[in-house]
């Protein structure tokens, strides 16, 4: 299969040397990207600004700001040559209203900054590709108890678009020796406990082989 893995952050531009984003280092899609191809699949990594590098896959290209990766996303799929999108990037929920050209004095004694709502990109994924595209989403929670968690698996299924969704939690991540991963293919069926990257690649690959 040939398969687009995106990882990493976005960065929303405040000024020309500033930007909001957050923690993602893009290791995990990295990593996934490497494993998936290590399974034989043909794979593309768009990497935000900064982000880890993958040891094997040379094809790909960085992106900035949700809009870039939208714009990018469309781009390469529009030729239909893809089979499935796994969605690992952390993408900013918002963006500063207003980029301010050059540098943003830092005399002031404080900075208001009005952040509006960026465009959601999972449920776009499908119409951008003429033929049909696995998408599988990352839900990413702090902390949530089980019901919150499912809670939030579910918000990003009515949202519609995705095939499976990944979950993951940043507390349970920082108590385990291995990254553990919920892998949900129905938000109203116990999601599989998949422990590290491999085992993660491996559940993937297994489901995109069953439905062809």
């Amino acid at each position: 299969m040939k398969i687009l893995v995106t990882a990493g952050a976005t960065r929303e531009p405040l000024d020309e040397v500033r930007f909001v984003s957050n923690v993602s280092s893009g290791a995990t899609g990295a990593a996934l990207a490497d494993a998936l191809f290590s399974l034989g699949h043909e794979v593309v990594l768009l990497r935000g600004e900064g982000a880890v590098r993958s040891q094997q896959v040379r094809d790909g290209e960085t992106f900035t700001s949700c809009a870039d990766l939208l714009a990018k996303l469309q781009r390469r799929l529009v030729g239909g040559s893809f089979e499935a999108v796994v969605m690992t990037a952390a993408v900013a929920d918002y963006r500063p209203e207003m980029t301010l050209s050059g540098k943003i004095r830092s005399d002031a004694d404080e900075l208001i900054v009005r952040l509006v709502r960026n465009p959601k990109i999972l449920p776009q994924l499908k119409d951008m590709s003429p033929c049909p595209l696995q998408v599988i989403g990352f839900k990413f929670t702090v902390g949530a108890d089980a019901d919150a968690r499912r809670a939030a698996v579910s918000a990003q299924w009515a949202g519609g678009g995705v095939d499976a969704t990944v979950h993951n939690d940043l507390h349970e991540i920082r108590a385990a020796a291995v990254h553990p991963f919920y892998l949900w293919r129905d938000p109203a069926i116990t999601p599989v406990l998949l422990v590290g990257v491999p085992a993660l690649a491996a559940a993937l690959h297994a489901g995109w082989m069953e439905a062809e």
